[in-house]
């Protein structure tokens, strides 16, 4: 369908609805960011913070936990629904797809899967998860790491696709959300 057969109502909502959590995530305050992506039904736990840059669709779709901390210029993408854990880093530039196109159809149709972060996960910069993968518990995935599948609880992933190629310990206690430094 092309965009002249698609109602002007429906259009307005529809880029309202991808303008809105854009503009909120590149506000100039840490506190300001956060109360308008709460406005937009963003779930986000205490001390969590969002630095500015981030890419939000669908926020509605997105639960963050507590003293969780997403870094700049991140995309969060909740359309396929996106759940973020407890003391969880994500570093600069860090991609969440939850949709993807399936470049086996004929029609280039839409392949959508939640993805999942466990708690203490550490996502290094320019990691990229795509969707329905659930990255567990601990796991770090170094930076440029494309992740395809789910992975095992403290794990230590790299690559393009991601392999584990190590293991790290156990016992984490940090929130990296508590300490975030408050720029734009």
């Amino acid at each position: 369908m092309t965009n002249s057969r698609i109602p002007y109502p429906r259009r307005l909502v529809t880029a309202a609805s991808l303008l809105l959590p854009n503009l909120a995530a590149r506000l100039p305050s840490q506190h300001l960011r956060r109360g308008a992506l709460k406005l937009l039904r963003l779930r986000m736990g205490r001390e969590s913070a969002i630095y500015g840059g981030a890419e939000v669709r669908a926020p509605w779709c997105i639960r963050i936990g507590d003293f969780t901390s997403i870094g700049s210029n991140a995309v969060l993408d909740g359309r396929g629904g996106l759940t973020i854990g407890n003391c969880v880093n994500l570093s600069s530039e860090v991609m969440l797809w939850t949709n993807q196109h399936d470049y086996r159809d004929a029609g280039f149709a839409i392949v959508a899967g939640p993805i999942v972060i466990g708690d203490y996960a550490w996502l290094g910069p320019r990691a990229i998860v795509l969707p329905g993968v659930t990255i567990a518990e601990g796991c770090v995935i170094a930076a440029g790491g494309v992740v395809t599948r789910d992975t095992e609880p403290y794990g230590l992933y790299g690559g393009v696709p991601a392999k584990r190629i190590g293991e790290r310990p156990r016992g984490l206690n940090y929130k990296p959300g508590r300490n975030y430094v408050p720029i734009i």
